[in-house]
C-alpha cells in the first residue's frame, strides 16, 4: 500500500492538470466576485429607484425559472427557440380557431337568410347590392337581377328570417338622395299579420300571411328620376308648342288691329290738324284768363252761399222748420182720410152717373 502510494505521481508531475484547476478556481472566485458587484450595484439602485427593483421581479423570475433548466441541460438558446415554436404553435392554433369561428358564424347567417323575388315592370336602375328596406331599414339586398319581355325579377335576400314580408305590403322602387341611389322600399299595410311559422318553414306556404322563401310578390313604381325627366320633358314640348301657336295667334291680331286702326288714325291726324289753329286762337285770345276769372267768382259765390247757409239754419229756425213738417204730415193725413171718406162717396155708380149728369148741366149753364 505504502509503495503504491508513494508510486503515485506527484502533482509536479501533471503541469497541465494542475493549472487547469487553478483555471478553474479562479474563473468561479471571478464569477463570484463579479456577481457579487452585480448584486451590490442592483441593491444600490434598487435603493435608489424603487420602479427598477418593480421592473426587475420579471428578470429575477426569468433567471429562476431557467436555473432548472440549465441543471438539465437546457440552455437560454434554447428555452428561446422553445418560446418562439410554441408562440408559433398557440398562434396557428388561435388562427385556426378564429377561422373555423368565422365560418360557423357565416354558415349560421347563411341558414338564417331567405331570398324573396320583386316583380317589375322596369328596372329602374335596379343591380345586383341594391338595398331592401323595409320603414328605412335595411334589411337585405338584391343579390341577382333577371329580365323577360313582361317584367323584371330582382331575386333579394333577407338577412334574417325573423324579418317577414307581409303579403299585403306595398312594394316601391325609388330613386333617393344626391346620387339617386336606387332603393326597394317594403310598407307593410293593414292589418299587420301575426305568423307562426318563419319564411323558411315548410308551413309558410300553407299559412299564407307572409312571403315565403322564394316567393314572387308584384312591386311598382315609385319615385324615379328617369320619369320625372320625361314629365318635364314633354311639359317643355307642349309649353313650345302652345308658345309658338299663341305668338302667331297674337301676331295675327295685332296685324288686324293695326289695319282697322288705319282710318281711324287717319281721322285723329285730320282732327289734330284742325284743332292745332283753334288751340292758337285759345292761346291768344283772353279765354283762359276770363275762365279764371270765372272760376274765382263761383268760389267766392260757394262762400256767400256756406256764409248764409249758417246765418239761416239756426237752431230757432231749424224748430220751426220741424214744427211746419209736422204740421204739413198731420195735414196730408187729413186730406187721405177725406179722400178716402171721398172715394166711398164716390164709389156707388148713381151717384156717379148723378154726378156726371150735374157736371154736364152746369157746364152747359156755364
Amino acid at each position: 500500500m505504502l509503495s503504491s502510494a508513494n508510486s503515485l505521481p506527484s502533482p509536479s508531475t501533471f503541469p497541465l492538470v494542475s493549472n487547469a484547476s487553478n483555471f478553474r478556481c479562479s474563473t468561479k472566485r471571478f464569477l463570484r466576485i463579479k456577481a457579487s458587484s452585480a448584486d451590490s450595484e442592483e441593491s444600490r439602485s434598487t435603493g435608489k429607484n424603487p420602479l427598477a427593483s418593480v421592473l426587475g421581479v420579471p428578470r429575477k423570475l426569468w433567471t429562476q425559472s431557467l436555473q432548472p433548466l440549465g441543471d438539465y441541460g437546457f440552455g437560454q438558446r434554447s428555452v428561446w427557440e422553445g418560446g418562439v415554436g410554441l408562440f408559433m404553435v398557440s398562434g396557428a392554433a388561435l388562427f385556426a380557431l378564429a377561422i373555423v369561428w368565422l365560418r360557423g358564424i357565416q354558415l349560421r347567417t347563411r341558414l338564417r337568410k331567405y331570398q324573396v323575388v320583386f316583380q317589375f315592370s322596369q328596372a329602374c336602375g335596379i343591380c345586383v347590392g341594391t338595398p331592401v328596406r323595409i320603414r328605412g331599414v335595411t334589411v337585405g339586398s338584391v343579390v341577382r337581377v333577371g329580365s323577360s319581355l313582361k317584367s323584371i325579377d330582382a331575386v333579394a335576400e333577407v338577412d334574417d328570417d325573423k324579418i317577414i314580408v307581409p303579403r299585403n305590403s306595398l312594394v316601391e322602387v325609388n330613386q333617393s338622395g344626391l346620387l339617386m341611389e336606387t332603393l326597394i322600399d317594403i310598407t307593410p299595410r293593414d292589418p299587420l299579420p301575426e305568423p307562426s311559422a318563419s319564411p323558411l318553414d315548410p308551413n309558410c306556404v300553407q299559412e299564407g300571411l307572409i312571403v315565403c322563401n322564394r316567393e314572387r310578390i308584384k312591386g311598382q313604381q315609385g319615385v324615379n328620376l328617369d320619369a320625372l325627366v320625361g314629365v318635364f320633358t314633354r311639359l317643355g314640348r307642349e309649353m313650345d308648342e302652345i308658345g309658338v301657336s299663341r305668338s302667331y295667334r297674337l301676331a295675327e291680331r295685332v296685324a288686324s288691329v293695326v289695319e282697322d286702326a288705319q282710318p281711324l288714325l287717319a281721322k285723329i291726324e285730320v282732327l289734330a290738324e284742325g284743332i292745332q289753329p283753334l288751340l292758337a286762337e285759345v292761346r291768344d285770345s283772353t279765354l283762359l284768363k276770363d275762365v279764371e276769372i270765372l272760376i274765382k267768382r263761383l268760389a267766392m259765390a260757394t262762400e256767400d252761399l256756406r256764409k248764409v247757409q249758417s246765418a239761416i239754419i239756426t237752431p230757432d229756425n231749424t224748430e220751426l222748420i220741424r214744427e211746419s213738417i209736422l204740421t204739413l204730415m198731420f195735414t196730408l193725413k187729413n186730406i187721405e182720410s177725406i179722400s178716402s171718406d171721398i172715394s166711398g162717396f164716390t164709389g156707388d155708380e148713381p151717384t156717379r152717373k148723378n154726378l156726371k149728369l150735374l157736371i154736364r148741366s152746369l157746364s152747359r149753364l156755364l
